[in-house]
């Protein structure tokens, strides 16, 4: 996942495996990334879309909190709102820049 959000662009499986083997004394297998990399979209970490014979890869969140987010929200929806929005009032500096963060995206 680090050298997807690092790359800021859809990858291929090809360019995973040069840039993970660069400078690894016992290379990476091909299949091995390309199974790694089709889990990780099958489990909803990352997206792919078809490019001639092959997929790009790109990831759905920006870092791993932001898969948390979509993981807790995928599961709980409505009722993981409520709890975060409990969890911030218990914190006024929470709260605050909760409503920052919504302020901001009304726009």
């Amino acid at each position: 996942m680090g050298l997807v959000w690092r790359s800021g662009r859809p990858l291929s499986v090809r360019e995973a495996v040069g840039a993970l083997n660069a400078g690894r004394a016992r290379p990476l297998a091909y299949t091995t990334v390309m199974t790694v990399m089709s889990r990780l979209s099958e489990k909803g970490a990352l997206s792919r879309e078809r490019a001639g014979r092959s997929y790009l890869y790109r990831a759905v969140a920006p870092d791993a909190a932001g898969l948390a987010v979509r993981s807790v929200l995928r599961t709980y929806g409505d009722a993981a709102v409520a709890h975060f929005v409990n969890e911030a009032q218990a914190d006024p500096k929470v709260l605050e820049k909760l409503r920052r963060l919504l302020a901001d995206a009304d726009g």
